[in-house]
């Protein structure tokens, strides 16, 4: 149902939030250099592992420009999405629905700007297959262009695409919270489980390892998105 959905995508967006607000925080490296140090060991001590390593922590220490227009606006980006799939706020403040939409709106075009040049950028870009650069390319665009046309669906009072366009939006940009949630809950398993069959993991492995974790939870929302709304255009053309 998408009262389910809806709770999922709530749980992924304050997951994103308190990942930008509370821990690790890594917009403040940009700011802040001892802020690198402090999440090196912390993060070290906490999930310091072959294929969680503590330098993708600390990618933009120095790039204060990057941070605050990438990361931080990632908790904005969430609340938002939070206040924009609310049927309640929809229905009793639909000002406020509005306003939010176009802030909202605003937030995603930061955000998609600064990938340029994050992927630009050895330091900050972590996984650095040119298969996952170009990944990350086609979600940028998504992103948008979803975002674009459940505006236009809205201007044009035809709500029921943009309802389904704005879940697409969602699932081009929620797939970074669904990326850390698994790596959280299975890298860990496999540094446990790798050595056993003579693999020996290093800094490689946690490179190829981030850039299959982007890929698999990117293509997965998507793919998740696109059942989800057949699953529903099926069931309503039943009860007609």
């Amino acid at each position: 149902s998408f009262r389910s959905l809806q709770k999922a995508i709530n749980f992924l967006c304050y997951y994103m939030i308190a990942h930008t607000l509370v821990f690790p925080m890594t917009w403040l490296t940009g700011l802040w250099e001892h802020w690198s140090t402090i999440l090196v060991n912390i993060g070290g001590a906490i999930l310091g592992g072959p294929l969680m390593p503590t330098e993708a922590l600390v990618k933009y220490k120095g790039q204060p420009a990057v941070t605050m227009t990438h990361n931080f606006p990632a908790a904005i980006w969430s609340f938002l999405i939070i206040i924009q799939h609310s049927s309640s706020i929809r229905k009793t403040y639909p000002r406020i629905h509005r306003l939010c939409g176009y802030l909202h709106a605003a937030v995603s075009v930061v955000m998609m700007a600064s990938v340029f040049p994050i992927m630009k950028s050895r330091d900050m870009y972590f996984s650095k297959h040119p298969a996952v650069a170009g990944l990350y390319y086609i979600q940028a665009c998504w992103l948008l262009f979803s975002l674009a046309y459940a505006i236009l669906a809205a201007r044009a009072k035809m709500f029921q695409v943009h309802r389904a366009w704005m879940l697409r939006h969602t699932a081009s940009g929620i797939w970074v919270s669904v990326q850390r949630v698994g790596m959280l809950a299975v890298f860990p398993v496999l540094e446990q489980v790798l050595p056993f069959f003579g693999i020996v993991l290093n800094d490689w492995h946690g490179k190829v390892a981030f850039g299959v974790a982007t890929v698999v939870a990117f293509v997965g929302c998507v793919l998740f998105c696109e059942a989800y709304l057949w699953l529903e255009r099926r069931q309503h053309l039943k009860l007609a």
